[in-house]
């Protein structure tokens, strides 16, 4: 699929070009202009863009020889962010109204540190008043965060990851704007520990978890995708089959989670065709020459995906990838079951397989994954684990679909070519 010569170029440029509605977007997609406007140098790390509504950024910049976090924020109707700034003040917040061109009064550009994200506001003041002595970590000084903390990932107005000291070990500390899924319950991890899969203990309790904030002790020496050892991807399969084989009936699921978890294949299904619709539509406003490659690969997909969902449910990951596989010698653990559900096991397979191929883009394969992948599989098989090689490509398929959108949302210099990349490999695994 071809984009024209302006799109490859200058992704960004061209996209501003077409969002009138957002005339603050181009400060914000450029490092050297929001620097210029913040006057400091800082590196845009994630961004969040709702087509003629809203461009949201979170930043990394240098301040007392550490790495710290903010967020700029630009609407098509500046009086939400003037209402906002104006709330941060009355709370004592430092959120700050820019104005990158005195000649347009109607762009405003709204920015803020971490602790002025106003959506992490009221659970990151509920961490700092309650939580911290709760997850035996100590107060810091004037910051708001546990003291001798780090920010290892910023979702604006989603989540904050901290690495934080404490007098046992380090921990890993999320605070997230909604309240922790099913999945993220301690009966239910329980009993994904009766069955075998390998977990890394949880220290926030059930009050915690309600406004948001988990945390678990730091552990092992990274995650998969560091390792070029792929004997510890085995591992994983056999940890992955372990969790597949947990009963969705009965005294399992149904005692381990509320009814949300247990969702319906109904409604199972409306999520999977409401996720390839907004991808369509996303990478159609971000490359207009994209538009008609991604309804093939939304029609394709919609009729794949669907025609075999209604048998053979289990236990799913939800997420599942190499980076959510701690590795510590010879074990593993599996983390971040917020997205917990019954569905297809090769909704697992295909979604780890497809974030391989994301650093494997050069090596020609007819199905999805490389070699950890392949290791994963075996361990899963030798575990009891049953899967049909054409589902796992598809579900491969959707996750390098709706990942198309990552290397923009990622800041990738070269997003345009990385979204053609993720749209043709998706195209080639249907095919």
């Amino acid at each position: 699929m071809n984009a024209s010569h302006s799109e490859f170029k200058n992704p960004d440029r061209s996209l501003a070009g077409r969002d009138d509605a957002l005339p603050g977007l181009p400060y914000l997609l450029d490092d050297a202009r929001l620097s210029s406007l913040l006057g400091e140098t800082v590196r845009v790390t994630r961004v969040r863009y709702k087509p003629r509504t809203s461009l949201l950024v979170a930043f990394r910049r240098i301040r007392n020889g550490s790495f710290d976090y903010g967020w700029a924020h630009t609407l098509s109707s500046p009086a939400k962010l003037l209402r906002r700034e104006s709330t941060s003040r009355s709370r004592g917040g430092n959120v700050r109204i820019l104005r990158p061109d005195p000649r347009q009064d109607d762009m405003l550009v709204a920015v803020g540190g971490t602790a002025d994200d106003w959506a992490l506001h009221k659970n990151l003041l509920w961490l700092y008043e309650h939580g911290i002595e709760r997850l035996g970590l100590h107060y810091g000084p004037d910051t708001g965060l546990p003291a001798g903390s780090s920010v290892l990932r910023y979702k604006p107005e989603r989540r904050l990851v901290l690495l934080a000291s404490s007098t046992a070990a380090p921990v890993v500390l999320k605070a997230a704007a909604k309240p922790a899924s099913p999945g993220q319950q301690a009966h239910f991890l329980d009993r994904l520990r009766l069955h075998g899969v390998p977990l890394l203990p949880q220290l926030g309790d059930t009050e915690c978890l309600a406004n948001g904030i988990s945390a678990c002790v730091a552990w092992g020496r990274g995650d998969l995708t560091e390792f070029d050892d792929d004997s510890r991807a085995f591992t994983a399969g056999e940890a992955l089959a372990r969790l597949h084989g947990i009963p969705i009936t009965g005294r399992t699921v149904a005692e381990a989670a509320d009814s949300s978890l247990q969702d319906g294949a109904g409604s199972w299904l409306a999520q999977v065709t409401a996720q390839l619709k907004a991808t369509r539509s996303m990478v159609s406003s971000l490359v207009p020459a994209y538009e008609e490659p991604a309804r093939c690969i939304e029609a394709e997909l919609g009729f794949l995906l669907l025609e075999g969902a209604g048998s053979g449910r289990v236990l799913v990951h939800g997420d599942f990838s190499p980076d959510q596989v701690l590795v510590g010698g010879s074990e593993v653990r599996l983390i971040d079951f917020d997205r917990a559900r019954p569905g297809m096991a090769e909704a697992d397979l295909g979604s780890f397989a497809a974030v391989e191929e994301t650093v494997l883009p050069g090596w020609e394969r007819a199905h999805a994954g490389g070699p950890k992948t392949a290791r994963l599989i075996e361990g899963y098989v030798g575990a009891g684990g049953r899967f049909s090689q054409t589902a796992v490509d598809a579900w491969a398929a959707f996750r390098l679909f709706n990942n198309s959108v990552e290397p923009f949302r990622n800041r990738s210099p070269e997003w345009a070519a990385g979204m053609s990349w993720h749209l043709n490999r998706a195209m080639e695994l249907i095919s």
